[in-house]
């Protein structure tokens, strides 16, 4: 039986790498189920799903990064036996580290490549203001202002009160979250923004000191372009994970 933290929309027997994607707050499976037949072959995709959400839903959400990853990597730990790759965009970027830093600590190997997506490095807090502690109508209002969450479902009160508190506790998360033990990852990165992103160009430059080796990509869009531009992102994670699969030197 499949455990609830992970969704895998299409088995791929034949599979060479494991990509292994983590959504941003507030976000689900959905974000990445679209990649599911448009990854080249070889490639086997997972995606981590919160709990409180999709078929994880039973489950209280977890607001604490260190509780997170302790009740995460036992559920994940047999993917990161094999070959594979990390996919996060901003907090499920910030994840996918501390995810790859338990597994290096429980002698496993580091991921063949990390794809950075629109996250300022570990050392920068995400957020200047506590967003998790404003009311619901401020909270709301927040998400509205972000352009993340689709209009039609900040405008429904019932399923509204249904997500808010997976959503708090992903904004507890990104808003209470620094990295004091600082680790380099023996991979290399694909740093992504968007353009017309709020994140301060330096605290994006600043993860390739959390790594081996950088490509950086700069994307039209806001801090959601991993949805307004999913095929520039789904063609720069193609190109990496070809070259990684045939040995192909960066």
């Amino acid at each position: 039986m499949q455990s609830p933290w992970i969704v895998t929309p299409k088995r791929n027997l034949n599979a060479k790498v494991n990509l292994i994607c983590i959504p941003y707050a507030g976000g689900g499976a959905g974000i990445y189920l679209p990649w599911t037949d448009k990854l080249i072959a070889d490639v086997e995709l997972h995606i981590i799903q919160l709990p409180g959400r999709g078929s994880h839903y039973s489950r209280k959400p977890i607001d604490n990064m260190s509780e997170l990853i302790d009740s995460l990597f036992p559920q994940i730990e047999h993917l990161l036996t094999q070959d594979y790759v990390i996919f996060g965009h901003s907090l499920g970027t910030r994840i996918g580290y501390e995810l790859v830093k338990r597994a290096i600590r429980n002698k496993l190997a580091a991921p063949l490549h990390f794809f950075v997506s629109g996250s300022a490095s570990p050392k920068k807090k995400a957020t200047k203001k506590q967003t998790y502690l404003l009311s619901n109508k401020e909270f709301i209002s927040e998400l509205k202002s972000m352009k993340g969450t689709p209009q039609e479902v900040l405008e429904n009160k019932e399923l509204m009160d249904f997500l808010l508190p997976s959503l708090r506790a992903d904004f507890k998360i990104a808003d209470k979250y620094f990295c004091l033990n600082n680790v380099k990852i023996p991979c290399h990165t694909s740093i992504i923004s968007g353009t017309e992103d709020h994140i301060a160009e330096e605290h994006i430059n600043d993860w390739q000191n959390f790594f081996i080796h950088k490509k950086r990509y700069k994307l039209a869009g806001n801090h959601f372009f991993i949805n307004s531009h999913s095929s520039e992102v789904i063609k720069i994670v193609n190109q990496q994970l070809h070259n990684i699969l045939y040995k192909i030197k960066y």
